[in-house]
């Protein structure tokens, strides 16, 4: 005879009691820092500054539109309210979350600078100020982002134990990622090549390689190639979910999950901003951009479609990869599935 036992139902409760809560604390500080700085006067950056766009008071009025919503998500997220107004709640997290983005898009170029002084280029303190400046701004962004992606669920009536509208999407690491994700992960490996082999035309040694250290580049190089093949493949194919039986220790072993997406989001967010935003908007104003005029035309399109890529499969591989939900009764007789 089978025997069942109760297994409870996996619950994110705690996660949404105080993420929205610290993430609207983060913010404000962010808002009244800057808005200090709107009124005193801001402390010296590294160049070219904190961010592309002017300073004063434009970041505070993102940030504390990015508190509001969190603060009213946070309370509503266990009332009745009706669609419309959950819906109005996700956009405006959103809306103020991409803001902080785009303000700080040039966060990741201030960690390539920290990277390149483990390999000796010059660093001083206006490198870390300007580190901490951004990545403030970029990090409440994206988790401005994540709270509006769950009030934006509770509109859609996500399940409350894994936020999944059943029926939707495939469920579980063993199914195959859908035709779109595919794509986008295919895009982004095109793109790769595409400005690799522009930089090759183009030539990898630059006037200001000398700079550069040579341990660095290379460094660089094969980290960035890595991020344009092994990652985006990774997204779609059932080894980035399941350990493949190659990896001895691990195979089978289901992948960590934001080993693989906590990458695609921030180089697909990196390149989006970077190229798709500042170097787009740099080479149709006239400023000085490195490069030939046929080399810009492949490169920031390639960095862009890139960025985008990632984005769109790493979407795809959180959603897949989410914990599935644990039926309330399951036969003892075989392994539970988590």
């Amino acid at each position: 005879m089978i025997r069942w036992t109760e297994r409870p139902v996996r619950t994110t409760a705690g996660w949404r009691r105080w993420v929205p809560a610290g993430t609207a604390a983060w913010v404000t500080a962010y808002a009244v820092v800057h808005a200090w700085w709107a009124v005193r006067g801001a402390p010296r950056f590294a160049e070219p500054g904190e961010s592309f766009f002017p300073g004063g008071w434009l970041p505070v009025v993102p940030a504390v539109l990015s508190t509001t919503a969190i603060l009213l998500i946070r309370s509503g997220a266990e009332r009745d309210w009706s669609r419309r107004v959950r819906w109005a709640l996700a956009a405006l997290g959103w809306v103020s979350g991409v803001a902080l983005v785009l303000y700080s898009f040039m966060f990741p170029l201030s960690l390539l600078m920290i990277l390149g002084g483990l390999f000796g280029m010059d660093l001083d303190a206006l490198d870390w100020v300007t580190l901490l400046a951004r990545g403030s701004g970029a990090l409440g962004g994206a988790v401005t982002i994540a709270v509006a992606v769950g009030e934006q669920r509770r509109a859609r009536g996500g399940c409350r134990s894994c936020g999944r509208v059943h029926g939707r999407r495939p469920e579980g690491r063993d199914a195959p990622a859908p035709s779109w994700a595919f794509f986008a992960a295919y895009l982004t490996v095109a793109a790769c090549l595409a400005r690799f082999v522009a930089e090759i035309v183009h030539g990898f040694v630059s006037s200001k390689a000398p700079e550069i250290p040579w341990a660095f580049m290379i460094t660089f190089i094969v980290l960035l190639l890595l991020a344009g093949t092994l990652l985006p493949l990774a997204l779609v194919h059932r080894w980035g979910r399941i350990w493949p039986g190659w990896v001895l220790p691990l195979a089978g072993r289901q992948v960590p999950r934001w080993l693989v997406a906590g990458p695609g989001f921030f180089l697909g967010a990196g390149l989006t901003t970077y190229f798709g935003i500042g170097g787009m908007i740099a080479w149709a104003t006239g400023n000085n951009v490195d490069g030939a005029r046929w080399f810009l035309a492949i490169v920031l399109p390639a960095y862009t479609l890139w960025g985008l890529g990632l984005l769109v499969a790493t979407s795809s591989y959180v959603s897949q990869t989410t914990p599935e939900c644990a039926p309330r009764s399951q036969p003892e007789t075989g392994p539970l599935r988590g």
